[in-house]
């Protein structure tokens, strides 16, 4: 009885919802139709729906931010996300607001479940509302996981031409903070947040190697680090930073032709190995196809069970290693 009467105060709100969306679409078309006949005012202060919806979500997420910010641990937990802030957004944003976020996506997901459930009679179990919070909570940690990595790889890409740009601009007579601020300009995309922020690091005082040493921890970069290594060597024992640069920029250039090469000689025996860890799933969605059934013993007794763990541990275990053959690193 009581799912019935919350089914019910489900399907009158959504009914509410649908009947609020067409009179609103009703009346944008009788606006367009008026509008013909009407002269538009100079200033237009109006915002469309959804741009009223993001204003409003970003107050709430601000207020949900003050408070959180009273919690010593979330505080420190918030710690990690300043990383993700970017040069534009970093005097309306704080790391505190990503953690306000998660908790707005957590519930988001418990509320998605708990409707789910409803609309299909039963209340949601708590390891349902627990496995959905969790879900929801963690997946801009997954997003971000993902973001790192494309990251890192376009600013791999990018940072040979950072570098020749400021090696050109100290052969021009440019100082550090002329020639970081010419890369933040010339460049584009994160490779150009990152070196504005280092304009804006070594504007508050703090010099060359300190301010790659950051960035370097940002990135987790090989070639960042090497860059660093040799910034805080030359900030030691003194020389001349053209030369230094000439270096690093020889080293990533050759670095770059090797992987090129690299690339190029172990293409064939990539495209295999990949083709050899597929076969297994191609092979069990055909097999499926054909006979459904054929593999219902591996999940309806014990010992096909027994038997898909160990399966599924040898195939984890050949993946691994052939990802470990095929992975060449360049030191």
């Amino acid at each position: 009885m009581n799912v019935f009467i919350i089914q019910t105060i489900i399907m009158v709100i959504l009914a509410f919802i649908i009947f609020y969306l067409i009179i609103y679409n009703n009346s944008l078309k009788l606006e367009r139709r008026i509008s013909k006949y009407c002269i538009d005012s100079i200033k237009d202060d109006t915002i469309s729906l959804f741009d009223f919806v993001h204003d409003e979500y970003l107050v709430l997420v601000s207020k949900v931010t003050k408070i959180l910010k009273k919690s010593v641990f979330l505080s420190k937990y918030s710690s990690k996300y300043n990383r993700y802030i970017t040069y534009e957004n970093e005097k309306n944003t704080c790391a505190m607001d990503y953690v306000t976020n998660k908790f707005f996506i957590a519930f988001a997901f418990v509320f998605i479940i708990f409707f789910a459930r409803i609309i299909e009679g039963v209340f949601p179990s708590f390891i349902d509302i627990l496995v959905s919070f969790l879900i929801g909570f963690f997946i801009i940690d997954i997003y971000f996981k993902f973001y790192d990595v494309i990251k890192k790889r376009q600013i791999e890409q990018d940072l040979l031409n950072a570098i020749i740009i400021m090696n050109n601009a100290f052969r021009s007579g440019r100082s550090t903070m002329q020639a970081i601020e010419i890369v933040a300009h010339e460049l584009k995309g994160p490779i150009s947040q990152e070196f504005k922020k280092m304009h804006l690091e070594i504007s508050y005082g703090l010099s060359l190697d300190v301010v790659f040493e950051r960035f370097s921890k940002r990135v987790e970069s090989e070639e960042v680090s090497y860059i660093t290594s040799s910034l805080s060597i030359l900030n030691k024992t003194g020389g001349n930073i053209i030369n230094v640069f000439s270096s690093i920029e020889k080293m990533l250039f050759n670095k770059r032709k090797l992987k090129q090469e690299m690339k190029s000689l172990t293409s064939s025996a990539n495209m295999i190995s990949k083709v050899l860890l597929a076969m297994p799933f191609i092979f069990v969605l055909i097999i499926s196809l054909l006979n459904p059934s054929y593999f219902m013993p591996l999940l309806n007794t014990t010992l096909g069970n027994i038997l898909l763990f160990i399966i599924i541990v040898i195939y984890a275990l050949y993946a691994f290693i052939v990802n470990k053959i095929m992975r060449v690193r360049f030191n």
